[in-house]
């Protein structure tokens, strides 16, 4: 588990710097100690998951990235923004309706 703790720790380090923040900003925006993003960015502690959560909004970075180092496809060049955007919303109504037009444009395509 160590290994992963490293890697993890080692992404959020690099994001930070990206980011140009400092140990001190990170821990407030995550409402966490310093000491505790020194262990994490060193291996030797992890965040909870909320807070892994709240790194990836602060980063704009996916979990997938921060927990295994792979980066989620970027559908937001190929697919229209309103699709993006009624999928990510809570309006559930809309989703289904959106999920049936792609239903329907599956069955068409495979005719």
């Amino acid at each position: 588990m160590n290994e992963l703790y490293r890697d993890i720790g080692q992404r959020i380090a690099e994001q930070r710097r990206r980011h140009n923040m400092t140990q001190d900003v990170l821990s407030e925006k995550l409402d966490i100690t310093v000491k505790h993003i020194s262990a994490v960015e060193r291996g030797k502690s992890t965040l909870s998951i909320d807070k892994l959560i709240t790194a990836t909004e602060i980063f704009d970075c996916s979990m997938d990235y921060l927990i295994k180092g792979e980066n989620s496809p970027d559908y937001s060049e190929v697919i229209p923004k309103f699709i993006l955007e009624t999928l990510a919303s809570k309006e559930t109504e809309e989703k289904e309706l959106l999920l049936e037009y792609l239903k329907l444009y599956q069955k068409i395509r495979k005719t």
